[in-house]
Parts: structure tokens; sequence; C-alpha cells
């Protein structure tokens, strides 16, 4: 089985530039009458905000993506990032994710906690591959971490999946990563077979190092910004 979304791909509809901004860029920019308020910076990079935008332009049909992260197209990175995390409540899921082991838990022969695989496999790949076979990208949380800290959490990961491969048992999700600007080849991979086994998916550009992948749910912006014109 092969699925691709039609007309997309990272070296075109991606940006040029990687997730990557100096720590004096703050994340969060407010004006007030005694002047700017600045907090935070984006050191960590912009990867939901990067894909969404991403995402925004394909579907607006913008052709001419912009070349460098300029003032203007890095804010819209920052609110679409806020999306991306699905606030109030969806960025839980990767704590939650975090806090489970790869494969589930079974006692006396019966599952009591399921495990990062069986999600991502029983779960998640369904709703991904609905997504992908209707012809729409699907923006993808990595959850690589693990453990009960909240600060591990922005080092997970966020991708955009325009495609995938299966064959047999063997998936193969193509990805546009903004870590990986220019990669048309940047893929995951998995096992969907057995899944209260545990399982690590590797990445094309890292080798196996996330341990479940999960769909989001893209929400286009309330209007384009001036870039986008």
């Amino acid at each position: 089985m092969r699925v691709r979304v039609p007309g997309f791909r990272p070296s075109e509809n991606g940006f040029p530039f990687p997730n990557s901004f100096p720590p004096d860029r703050p994340f969060f920019l407010f004006d007030t009458p005694l002047g700017p308020v600045r907090f935070a910076d984006a050191t960590r990079g912009l990867c939901g905000g990067m894909i969404f935008t991403a995402a925004d332009l394909f579907y607006a049909r913008v052709r001419a993506i912009p070349q460098e992260p300029t003032e203007p197209l890095f804010r819209h990175f920052c609110r679409r990032l806020f999306t991306s995390w699905g606030l109030p409540f969806a960025w839980a899921k990767y704590w939650d994710w975090q806090r489970r082991p790869d494969g589930s838990m079974f006692v006396c022969g019966v599952r009591v906690r399921r495990g990062v695989s069986s999600l991502m496999i029983e779960n998640e790949w369904p709703k991904i591959r609905e997504q992908l076979e209707a012809g729409q990208l699907v923006p993808l949380g990595l959850v690589k971490q693990t453990g009960w800290s909240v600060a591990k959490l922005g080092l997970n990961h966020q991708v955009l999946a325009y495609g995938y491969d299966l064959v047999g048992d063997e998936l193969t999700v193509h990805i546009y990563d903004p870590n990986y600007p220019g990669d048309d080849t940047a893929m995951l991979k998995w096992n969907v077979a057995n899944p209260d086994e545990p399982r690590m998916v590797s990445h094309s550009c890292e080798g196996p190092n996330i341990r479940g992948v999960f769909f989001t749910e893209y929400r286009p912006p309330r209007q384009l910004p001036a870039f986008c014109a």
C-alpha cells in the first residue's frame, strides 16, 4: 500500500532553514504601555509552529515559501506552536506517554496498563492512516522522553506526515521534519504487529530514538499573515 498527499514535497513546501533560533529571540513578546515585555526564548525550536505553518501555506496554495525566518514569520511560528500543542489539554498527552512503559503491563494474563506501543498502533495509527488516505497532511507528536519530569516536555518533537508505505506489518511514514530542511527522504519506520510488545520508532536521520507517535489535529489559522499575500 502506497499513499501520498498530492503535490507535497518537503524540499518545495517546507522551509529551507532549520528549526534553530538564537537565544535572543523571545518566544513571548507582549506590548505594554511601558514597552515590550520579552519572555523565554526559542532555543529549543519551534517545530510545531513550523509544521503547522507549512500546512497553512500548502492549503492556501502559497508557492513562494519564505526563504528566511523574518520577524513576521517567526511570530507566526510562535502562534502556530500554541495551536499545535492543542491547549489547554492536549499537551498532557506528551506527559502521559512519557510516564507510560513502552510495552503493555499484564497481571495474570490480563492487560492492566497499556503501553506506548499499544496506544500508537491501536489508537493513533488508524487516525493517521485515515487522514493521509483522505489527502490530508497530518501533524505528528513524537515522544522521545521518559519519566515524570514536565521539564522534559520541550525535548519531544513534532513533524508533518504526507504519506505512507505499508508492506506487510512494516510501516514507513514519510515526513517533513523541520530539523532537516529540504530532506525529501526523511521517514519514520515501525512494525504495526503485536501492539502490546515494546518497540522503538526509527527516524531515518537519527535512528531508533522515538518511543511513540501520535496524531495531532490540524486547525487552520483564523487568517493568513501578510507574508502569504
